[in-house]
């Protein structure tokens, strides 16, 4: 079994790999369990990659290394129960995709994308998306699920678990054209065929029936609207009509609906939406079937008639669970480089979560039914990964190190100094003693001992809530005249030590007899 070709293939992040841990099966046939992430800073070791093939432990890879780049990328199709494989590659070979597909380990199908070389794991995730939405499975989960990575604040990414776990013995593999079970040098040999050399892969695109409207209908348009999703379907047309700002459009609904619907809708049917739509004020059913398993939300912000910025909603695409005490969480959104990092309370909370975004990313999410948010959070946490920590929590390394700083010898002798970037301790009589300090000194300080987990904002909330510290103006003299300081200030740190009675061991020799 050649190792090293595995391995080259279905590289990703070097230090870090998952784990699932499996503890039921739902309803849907879907194995339940957790997806941990274990540290491994010198690399992963070969033996990780012999167990996998072995069928002695599974391996889930990061496709987004430490240069937010991939090599493979993935589209996970949530359907196990019944799910036609050779329906989806004919469909992929039909549209000329360079994808493999496999048999997931609980039946559904992971679609893969190789690259010979390492490619933007921006450009990997939005191609893959734009396959899935033509594809009909616009749902499904996007590997790599991030498009950077903040390695240094604690963040590893989503994994997948990789398919040939027990070699050719096992149920992960790929499948051929008429979806039969490929050995691994056959999936060598598809390798070789359909890896690319960069994301800006050529395939047959379908010609633009709604001009600057949303891509999922075009993709109906041409792949026929399934069965029960006419009338939705039939009635987001005529809406894409009104929104392009046509008045009369009874004869074109009437061609799509020929073209579209399998049988179609009768002209009555067809009449009555079109009156519907043309009195009242509608907007695209995008939550809806069969236009959300079509979807490309990205473009469709783009688009004139599409959805708009206006209805900007945010689309998790990935959620971490960082261990410390109390967790961090990181969570990765459609169409944002930028991962967000958030406390338990911002997940529970939409204004909290709204603040964060603008905080952070500088955007304003709208405000969705509090059902709606309650279901999409459920979501991402059913898929989320968890990074266990061990030893101290980030919070109290944070005032251990806020300590060092404050009451270090380098520590200001009078509060002129704190210009200097120091801390300063007023030891006045009759007043109580605090340290006096501004933030972004303490914040030079944290990054030269390479502690960057806590933003500003994180940090803020400890020295008011941990600390009980409060924020004031402070007079300072200058050569060329006063400043006025905003700084923090916290009670004075009391050694730990201090009041303890040690008691003195007798170190005199005692008399010989």
């Amino acid at each position: 079994m050649d190792i090293e070709k595995f391995k080259e293939i279905f590289r990703g992040l070097n230090v870090a790999y998952g784990k699932f841990i499996p503890s039921d099966t739902n309803d849907a046939g879907k194995l339940q369990g957790d997806n941990k992430i274990i540290r491994q800073p010198d690399g992963l070791p070969d033996k990780l990659w012999e167990d996998h093939l072995n069928g002695t432990n599974s391996l889930g890879i990061i496709p987004i290394d430490e240069n937010n780049e991939c090599r493979w990328g993935c589209i996970d199709i949530d359907k196990y129960n019944g799910f036609d494989h050779k329906k989806l590659i004919q469909k992929i070979r039909d549209k000329q995709l360079p994808l493999i597909v496999f048999k997931s380990k609980s039946g559904g199908a992971h679609v893969f994308m190789f690259f010979t070389v390492p490619v933007k794991a921006s450009l990997v995730q939005s191609r893959l998306k734009e396959f899935a939405s033509f594809l009909g499975c616009a749902g499904s989960e996007i590997f790599p699920k991030q498009v950077k990575l903040l390695l240094d604040r604690g963040q590893t990414g989503n994994y997948l678990n990789l398919p040939y776990f027990g070699g050719d013995n096992g149920t992960r593999c790929a499948l051929d054209d008429e979806g039969n079970p490929s050995s691994l040098e056959s999936f060598y040999s598809m390798y070789l065929t359909y890896a690319q050399n960069n994301a800006d892969v050529e395939y047959i695109k379908q010609p633009d029936y709604f001009e600057h409207g949303p891509p999922c209908l075009n993709t109906l348009y041409h792949n026929g609207v399934p069965e029960g999703g006419r009338d939705e379907t039939m009635t987001n047309v005529a809406v894409y009509f009104k929104k392009s700002g046509k008045t009369e459009f009874l004869s074109e609904l009437l061609n799509v609906n020929n073209q579209m619907c399998d049988p179609p809708l009768s002209q009555g049917q067809v009449q009555k939406i079109e009156q519907s739509v043309s009195k009242k004020e509608y907007d695209y059913a995008c939550n809806k079937e069969p236009l959300c398993s079509n979807c490309n939300r990205r473009e469709c912000f783009r688009r004139k008639f599409g959805k708009g910025e206006t209805d900007l909603d945010v689309a998790p695409t990935g959620l971490e669970k960082y261990g410390s005490e109390p967790p961090l969480w990181f969570l990765s959104l459609d169409g944002v480089d930028k991962p967000l990092e958030l406390e338990t309370e911002d997940l529970q909370n939409q204004i909290r979560f709204q603040r964060r975004c603008m905080e952070q990313l500088s955007i304003m999410p709208k405000i969705i039914p509090v059902p709606r948010w309650t279901e999409k959070i459920s979501t991402i946490l059913s898929n989320a990964t968890s990074t266990p920590i061990k030893g101290v929590s980030n919070t109290e390394q944070f005032i251990e190190y806020l300590k060092e700083w404050c009451t270090s010898k380098g520590a200001a002798e009078t509060k002129e100094e704190i210009t200097l970037g120091k801390p300063w301790l007023n030891r006045e009589a009759n007043q109580d003693r605090k340290h006096h300090f501004l933030l972004k000194d303490l914040e030079e300080f944290l990054q030269k001992k390479k502690f960057t987990v806590f933003q500003r904002n994180k940090m803020v909330r400890i020295i008011e809530q941990e600390l009980k510290g409060t924020k004031k103006t402070l007079r300072v003299s200058k050569p060329d005249g006063d400043a006025f300081l905003k700084v923090w200030v916290i009670p004075e740190f009391v050694d730990d030590m201090e009041g303890v009675e040690v008691a003195i061991p007798d170190m005199k020799e005692k008399e010989s007899y």
